[in-house]
């Protein structure tokens, strides 16, 4: 995949960087990954979980036409949710542009493996053509990719804690890994907070990326990096003071509105653990979307998610078909709303497109 380069400077293409035509190596990395997906949901899923596919569709039968349009609401209005995340961080962006721009990002995400640089690519072409500065645009992206990274180490923190202080009896091996995992996710969150608002810790850490590339590098040390970082945090900063709030609520009313439909998800097939286990799991599952090595991280996410409901207490039918349920709104349902955003984008991208760069953002 082609990896999106994003200046403040002049371009000769004066609406950043294009999408390349997809060749024979992107559609093999797709087919391996598509591949992998339903090797580890058809075959895994029931294999490691010590269950059949006759007793997880038995769970999934179970699901009633109420609970599914209750579900399909919470995803909608998870997606919406978002939007807040990206007005946030891109001052003048609409909501309804920012619903676009997340359905699009989200489709490719679920679609193609290491899809993250075409999302990249394409958020930058969208919000060029709705007048953004090349400048602003790749603050937003830097500042909303952090705010995503820091919600899905924060999320397994909090599951971590439940884990730890809450009433779950877990095997002591689960707890002393919480224990590890949520210390570690305290003090990432920390230390790039501390890089954001703090002068001292982010030369710091400029001074020792310079230094361990001395190292890595037998003695060539890489130059030049501290006038960019320091650019580049004082441009997150401010946008960061300006719309931490506005992110911040954004950001945890989709994931609480997910874990509504995570939550329904459950009830519909029949898992009956309690609030703090599922907690836990929902939790997880987040921390394994960010795995890559499929599209979305998806089968990876259901069969560790499942796993996890098991060792909670729930049974491995149950457990299956919740992972599933969930993932075929997380990642297939999705899919329509991601096209039809595509599709309306394009048809006034020419419009759009037809005015100066930096123009007023349109309200579309």
């Amino acid at each position: 995949m082609a990896e999106a380069q994003v200046t403040g400077g002049a371009s000769a293409d004066p609406h950043g960087p294009q999408l390349r035509p997809l060749g024979w190596k992107d559609v093999l990395k797709s087919a391996v990954g598509l591949a992998l997906v339903v090797a580890l949901i058809a075959w895994g899923l029931p294999h490691f979980l010590d269950t059949s596919w006759s007793e997880i569709y038995a769970q999934l039968s179970r699901v009633s036409a109420p609970s599914a349009i209750a579900m399909a609401l919470l995803l909608i209005a998870g997606l919406f949710c978002y939007t807040w995340v990206l007005t946030g961080s891109l001052p003048g962006l609409t909501h309804l542009q920012g619903l676009k721009a997340n359905a699009v990002s989200s489709l490719v995400a679920n679609v193609l493996p290491l899809g993250a640089a075409i999302g990249f690519a394409l958020g930058f072409m969208m919000f060029r053509s709705w007048g953004f500065r090349k400048r602003e645009i790749s603050t937003s992206l830097m500042v909303t990719g952090l705010w995503n990274l820091l919600a899905r180490i924060a999320l397994p923190v909090i599951g971590c804690l439940v884990l730890v202080a809450g009433p779950i009896d877990a095997p002591r091996i689960v707890i002393n890994g919480a224990l590890i995992a949520g210390a570690v996710g305290t003090a990432v969150i920390v230390l790039a907070s501390l890089m954001i608002f703090s002068d001292s810790v982010a030369n710091a850490v400029v001074h020792l990326i310079e230094r361990v590339s001395g190292w890595v590098g037998r003695g060539a040390r890489l130059r030049g990096v501290e006038p960019v970082i320091n650019e580049q945090r004082d441009r997150i900063e401010y946008v960061v003071r300006r719309g931490w709030l506005e992110m911040t609520l954004g950001m945890s009313g989709q994931f609480v509105l997910l874990f509504g439909l995570y939550w329904f998800a459950a009830r519909s097939v029949g898992l009956e653990l309690p609030l703090p286990e599922l907690i836990c799991a929902y939790t997880f599952r987040q921390m394994l979307t960010a795995i890559a090595i499929t599209p979305g991280g998806l089968g990876i996410t259901e069969v560790g998610t499942a796993g996890l409901l098991v060792i909670l207490g729930g049974s491995p039918g149950a457990a299956s078909a919740t992972a599933l349920l969930y993932a075929i709104y997380a990642h297939l349902v999705v899919v329509p709303f991601g096209v039809a955003a595509l599709v309306a984008w394009r048809l006034g991208a020419g419009r759009d497109l037809s005015r100066p760069g930096g123009a007023a953002p349109a309200t579309g």
